[in-house]
């Protein structure tokens, strides 16, 4: 199993199995400019919108260069979140394109690790089902595994299956668009709502 640490001068992480226990830390979230804007953040920080992320998150904490720089407490969908900030000054991106490249080794590790996963599990189940199906949600977990399955399974072998809630936010319809474009001989099962597509 890989462990988590920070890549302090790259305000970016490491996937390392060889982590020193002091230097391991609970495996952070990104964090873009969209959740900064939301929560008041564009107060204190300035800071591009961009799609690369901005900070790392564990909880309510909220980091940058592996040094904790502020943290929301309490909030609700009517109330703002009491902000503690002990930065001042600007955010630069987290540069993904690095960071991969750091951790090329251990995610191609990881990425075997899953496929051979999916692989035995299918071969395990396949005929106790009917039918193998992916569950889409158009966000980045589900776009991994559906990734992940693709490279293993023929695209006759499962569906994916994409419920709109009502509540996604417009880059999940974009993905959901893409996604159709790029895995073309796939049966992706669902609709956009407020959309005359229908998936089948």
């Amino acid at each position: 199993m890989y462990k988590v640490s920070w890549d302090r001068k790259n305000n970016s992480i490491l996937l390392d199995d060889k982590t020193d226990e002091k230097d391991q830390i609970v495996p952070p979230r990104p964090v873009f400019f969209e959740e900064l804007n939301l929560l008041g953040f564009n107060k204190y920080w300035d800071y591009p919108k961009t799609d690369a992320p901005l900070l790392w998150s564990i909880g309510r904490r909220y980091f940058y260069k592996g040094g904790c720089i502020a943290e929301a407490k309490g909030g609700n969908i009517y109330e703002s979140p009491e902000l503690i900030v002990t930065y001042k000054g600007r955010l630069k991106p987290v540069d993904v394109d690095r960071m991969i490249r750091k951790n090329k080794e251990s995610l191609y590790v990881i990425q075997n690790e899953a496929i051979d996963f999916v692989q035995d599990t299918y071969k395990k189940h396949k005929e106790k089902v009917d039918y193998t199906a992916v569950a889409f949600s158009g966000g980045k977990d589900s776009q991994v595994v559906l990734d992940i399955v693709s490279r293993v399974l023929g695209p006759d072998e499962y569906v994916v299956i994409f419920t709109d809630t009502g509540m996604e936010i417009p880059f999940t319809h974009e993905n959901v668009e893409k996604t159709r474009e790029i895995y073309q001989e796939l049966c992706l099962v669902g609709s956009l709502q407020g959309s005359k597509s229908h998936y089948v």
